[in-house]
C-alpha cells in the first residue's frame, strides 16, 4: 500500500474514532433520570416506561397518571367496581334462578366405519363389521339467570348472567304495578297494583306462557312466600278484621289457617310448620312478634315491647334480626329464639336492607352512611329519607363486621330488596332512590 494512502486511512480511522466518542459522551450527559439514574439510548426506542424506581410516596407529593388524571398518594381511586347496574329503568320486583338454555346444534360429520378381515382356521375369510357406540350430545344446559318486571309497563325480562344478554320474555302491559312476585321457578308471578277505583288492591296470578292466570282474593294486605316458593300465605281485609290463607301457585284451592280482628300484620313464612306475624311497625308505637304454627292454628308471642319494630329471620327460624327505633336512630339486633335473648349488634340500620346467608349466622346488609332523624322506619317508607349505604356482612356469632363496598365512592345507593345467588357470591338489590336493579360482586 502506497504511504499517501496509509496516511490518508489512519486520519480517517481516527476521525471516525473521535466522533463515535463525542456522541458516547453526549448521550451519557443527556439521558440522565431526575432521579440520577441513566437511560439507554435503545431504551427510547421501546413502547413501555424506563423508570427503575417508585415514585414519591411523601403525601405532600401530587404525581399525574398516564391518563392526565391527578392522584394522591392518601387518597384511594376504586379502579375496578364491584358494582354494576343491571338494568336502566325501574323494576318492581326480581329473582334469581337456574334457566335451561338451548346449546346451538352441532355440525354433523360424515364418518366411514372401517371394517376388518378375519381369517379362520379353514383358510376362508370373514367380515366383521365394528361397531362404534352412539354418543347423545345435550342439547341444553342449566345456567344461572334473573328476571324482573319493568315498573312503568309490567313487561318481564331475563337475563343470563353468564352472558349478561337482556332480553324481554312477556310484553302484556300492567300498567301501575308496585309490587311483584315470583314463584321458585321464576314461571309464575303475582302482580299487584291499585284497583280501578283506587280503594283497594289488585292481586293478578299469571303464568309465563298465558296458562292458568287468574285474579286473587282483593284486598290481599301483604303476602309472604313459603321457604320453597311454591306456595304463599296472604293477609286477606274483611269486615272483621282479615284471615291468613295459605295457597299454592300450581292449584286453585286455599286454605284458611288464620284470622284475626288486628289488621296490622308483616308476614314471614320461614320454616314449613311456622310463620312469624310482625305487627306494622312506627316510630310512635311498641311493636311485637307473634309465631303461627300453620298445623295447628296457634299464635304465640316470640318478644314485643319494641318501638318501631321491624324483623327478618333467618332460614331455619332460630334467630330473628330486628330493627327498634331509638332517639339517637334505627339500631339492628339480634332476638334468640331459643335462648329468649337479645343482642344489640351495636349498628344502625334496618333489617328491610338485610338479608341473611344460608348458613343462618351470616347476614348482608346495606347501612346508610349517615342517619339524620330519629322518625324511623316511618320516614324512609314514606321516602321523606334517603340513605347512601355501605355494603357490610355481619357475623351474628362473633359481632364481626366486614365492608364489602360503599357505593358512596361511587354511585350513592340506597339498597332495598337483597337477594343472593345460589353461590352467595353476588348480592342483588334495588335502589330505591330510583327502583333500578343493581349487583355487588362479594
Amino acid at each position: 500500500m502506497p504511504q499517501k494512502t496509509k496516511i490518508i486511512f489512519i486520519v480517517v480511522f481516527i476521525t471516525i474514532g473521535a466522533i463515535m466518542l463525542g456522541v458516547y459522551f453526549y448521550n451519557t450527559k443527556n439521558n440522565t433520570n431526575v432521579d440520577g439514574t441513566k437511560t439507554s439510548v435503545i431504551q427510547k426506542f421501546n413502547p413501555f416506561g424506563t423508570s427503575t424506581k417508585n415514585p414519591s410516596t411523601n403525601p405532600s407529593t401530587t404525581t399525574t397518571g398516564g391518563d392526565g388524571i391527578t392522584t394522591d398518594p392518601n387518597i384511594t381511586i376504586n379502579t375496578t367496581s364491584r358494582f354494576s347496574k343491571i338494568t336502566d329503568f325501574a323494576v318492581t320486583g326480581a329473582v334469581f334462578f337456574e334457566d335451561t338454555r338451548p346449546l346451538p346444534p352441532k355440525e354433523t360429520v360424515a364418518v366411514e366405519i372401517p371394517t376388518q378381515s378375519v381369517t379362520p382356521v379353514a383358510g376362508t375369510k370373514k367380515v366383521v363389521k365394528k361397531v362404534v357406540p352412539v354418543v347423545v350430545e345435550p342439547t341444553s344446559e342449566i345456567v344461572p339467570a334473573l328476571r324482573y318486571v319493568e315498573k312503568s309497563t309490567g313487561h318481564v325480562y331475563e337475563m343470563y348472567l353468564d352472558t349478561k344478554i337482556q332480553g324481554k320474555i312477556s310484553n302484556s302491559t300492567i300498567p301501575g304495578v308496585y309490587e311483584t312476585i315470583f314463584d321458585g321457578s321464576a314461571s309464575s308471578i303475582i302482580y299487584r297494583y291499585p284497583s280501578s277505583d283506587n280503594k283497594s288492591i289488585t292481586s293478578f296470578l299469571a303464568s309465563l306462557g298465558g296458562k292458568d292466570s287468574a285474579f286473587l282474593n282483593s284486598d290481599i294486605l301483604d303476602i309472604s312466600l313459603s321457604p320453597d316458593k311454591s306456595s304463599f300465605f296472604s293477609i286477606i281485609k274483611n269486615t272483621k278484621g282479615v284471615i291468613g290463607v295459605v295457597k299454592s301457585f300450581n292449584e286453585t284451592k286455599t286454605n284458611q289457617i288464620f284470622t284475626s280482628s288486628f289488621s296490622e300484620w308483616l308476614p314471614q313464612w320461614v320454616t314449613t310448620q311456622n310463620i312469624f306475624l310482625t305487627t306494622k311497625p312506627s316510630y310512635m308505637v311498641e311493636g311485637s312478634v307473634f309465631n303461627l304454627n300453620i298445623k295447628t292454628g296457634i299464635l304465640s308471642k316470640l318478644f314485643g315491647g319494641v318501638v318501631g319494630l321491624t324483623t327478618l329471620s333467618n332460614n331455619d327460624g332460630t334467630s330473628i334480626l330486628y330493627g327498634a327505633s331509638l332517639n339517637t336512630g334505627p339500631t339492628l339486633n339480634i332476638f334468640n329464639i331459643k335462648n329468649h335473648t337479645s343482642i344489640d349488634l351495636g349498628i344502625y340500620g334496618l333489617p328491610e336492607k338485610c338479608i341473611w346467608s344460608s348458613d343462618n349466622v351470616n347476614i348482608y346488609c346495606a347501612i346508610p352512611n349517615t342517619i339524620l332523624g330519629t322518625q324511623f322506619p316511618d320516614s324512609w317508607y314514606q321516602g321523606l329519607v334517603s340513605f347512601d349505604d355501605r355494603f357490610i356482612k355481619i357475623n351474628t356469632n362473633t359481632k364481626e363486621v366486614l365492608t364489602l363496598a360503599n357505593s358512596s365512592n361511587e354511585t350513592p345507593i340506597d339498597g332495598t330488596k337483597l337477594f343472593l345467588n345460589k353461590e352467595e357470591s353476588k348480592l342483588f338489590f334495588i335502589n330505591k332512590k330510583d327502583y333500578k336493579l343493581w349487583s355487588l360482586e362479594l
